[in-house]
């Protein structure tokens, strides 16, 4: 899966804060505790995992390893269709994450996100052997110790509405802190 989940500035951010030591720029760290901005993640070498098996359907899932910076974190989702004919998608996947016994967490899926660029929702044709992918983000960060904090293990997935849902192995932590929120990019076709 080549390319770089790129980080855009948030809406309304102001250009005039300077970039960090690295050379990526803050990213507001919306809902975190003070202290100033956090760097955007980006994923320059992605190391996918194993494919789930192909599905009845003729796809299969793999997930990039997230990326962190300060408590963001980020990662591709790559959908690959292994069938033998076009896949259709438009807009944004049903996302739910799941425990180590494939229980779902109370978190809610966000569609879009201004911490990554997102595509926004437009039909999406996948050719055998192609893929598609999202970008996923969300915040490790714990603001109340007596809400337990997710960790999650695998992340269920529905690509387009009427689809049967795929469940892939995460590749690290889902740890999203007792945030309660996960962002999703729409489907783009993958490079």
């Amino acid at each position: 899966m080549a390319g770089v989940l790129a980080a855009v500035p948030a809406a309304g951010a102001c250009g005039s804060e300077p970039g960090t030591a690295s050379g990526v720029p803050p990213v507001p760290a919306s809902g975190a505790p003070s202290g100033g901005p956090s760097p955007a993640p980006t994923l320059a070498s992605p190391t996918p995992t194993p494919s789930t098996a192909c599905s009845p359907d003729g796809v299969s899932l793999s997930m990039d390893r997230p990326d962190a910076a300060m408590g963001l974190r980020a990662t591709w989702v790559e959908l690959h269709n292994c069938g033998t004919r076009p896949y259709r998608l438009n807009g944004y996947p049903a996302l739910r994450v799941l425990d180590e016994k494939r229980q779902p967490f109370d978190v809610r899926a966000v569609e879009g996100t201004r911490q990554i660029k997102d595509p926004g929702p437009k039909p999406v044709t996948v050719a055998p052997g192609g893929s598609a992918r999202i970008g996923i983000v969300w915040r490790n960060l714990v603001t109340e110790s007596t809400v337990p904090a997710v960790n999650g293990s695998y992340l269920e997935v529905r690509p387009a509405p009427g689809r049967p849902v795929l469940v892939v192995p995460a590749n690290g932590p889902l740890d999203l802190g007792n945030t309660g929120r996960l962002e999703t990019t729409a489907w783009t076709l993958a490079r």
